[in-house]
């Protein structure tokens, strides 16, 4: 595939300026005076995307200012913007299309196309597929019919590595640039074989991100079937894959899936739409000011209450990004 990049500059309060579709060249990526900048460059106001669930993984709505605690570093925070979300989404789905052991495990086109079509009218999407380099099927757009032109681009897999890491980290930096509700939808094996970054630097990546990414885990039903063939070495290689999606998944406040069966996609496009959509947005002025470039941690606590109605307190469970780089002087 021919090596491309998210377009930058393309940006307003919620999503995209316009609908970019697949016919119109992407500018020219940003250069080294203006590459686009994250959390990490003047925080004055840190934002968060909360998702609150309870025991059932359902999505608890109805919660108020008060029922938040904004812990960084351990330093309780103040809280001073609160608003429930349900704003459109602007979402990339990124897909894995080479040969992973030498052939195609999985089908990654009919996954893609049924989270496209779980998207609303007023929601972005863009497409990027990547192999030994990511590149853009479709930049961002609110026509479906343009995603699923891209998907049909995806035909035969040519080469057998795969660069995981580098699709991730250049989708997170481009969407540093977009305001509002963000997410990857990551459709790999969770290997990696030949990216230029590494697997750290890309966790701090995520770690750091308003982005939360939900991946879903191909090929489980293949390892299932032949997972007395695997010797030792493969066994670890294929858990180190699962871990490796795992840890992208919820250091950026998103969830990871592991479907065996084509019956269990259709449940994790609706968790995955009803999650991102009843997301709690907070934002806090931190009270540590130095400016020595380090990770701050962020931790975010829900009271206890009866969600349920059944007379007993529920814990719920709450995800989000894991903190923030301090702008360094």
């Amino acid at each position: 595939m021919a090596a491309s990049m998210l377009a930058a500059g393309i940006l307003m309060a919620q999503g995209p300026k316009k609908d970019v579709g697949t016919k119109v060249p992407l500018p020219d990526a940003p250069q080294n005076g203006d590459a686009p900048r994250a959390l990490s460059i003047d925080v004055d106001l840190v934002a968060l995307d909360v998702v609150v669930t309870d025991k059932n993984n359902n999505p608890v709505s109805g919660l108020e200012k008060e029922h938040f605690k904004v812990l960084e570093d351990g330093v309780e925070q103040t809280i001073t913007n609160f608003a429930p979300g349900d704003a459109p989404l602007t979402v990339v789905i990124v897909v894995e299309f080479g040969q992973t052991w030498g052939y195609f495990v999985d089908d990654v086109v009919g996954p893609a196309a049924g989270f496209v079509n779980s998207l609303r009218e007023d929601d972005w999407g863009a497409l990027v597929a990547y192999d030994i380099r990511p590149e853009i099927l479709t930049d961002f757009t609110k026509n479906k019919a343009q995603l699923f032109a891209g998907l049909k681009r995806l035909q035969i897999p040519v080469y057998r590595e795969t660069a995981l890491y580098d699709a991730l980290y250049d989708t997170l930096e481009r969407l540093d640039n977009v305001d509002g509700k963000k997410a990857i939808f990551l459709l790999s094996t969770g290997h990696d074989t030949i990216s230029k970054h590494t697997f750290g630097e890309t966790l701090k990546k995520t770690e750091s991100t308003d982005t939360m990414i939900y991946a879903v885990s191909m090929g489980q039903l293949f390892r299932t079937i032949y997972d007395g063939r695997f010797d030792p070495i493969d066994q670890i290689t294929l858990l180190q894959a699962d871990n490796t999606l795992r840890s992208f998944a919820e250091a950026s406040g998103g969830v990871a899936f592991f479907p065996r069966f084509v019956s269990e996609y259709p449940s994790i496009y609706e968790t995955v739409s009803i999650h991102l959509r009843n997301q709690y947005n907070l934002g806090f002025a931190p009270k540590n000011l130095k400016k020595d470039g380090k990770f701050r941690k962020i931790k975010v606590e829900v009271a206890k209450l009866d969600v349920n109605k059944d007379g007993k307190l529920d814990d719920l469970k709450v995800r989000h990004k894991k903190g923030y780089y301090a702008p360094k002087s």
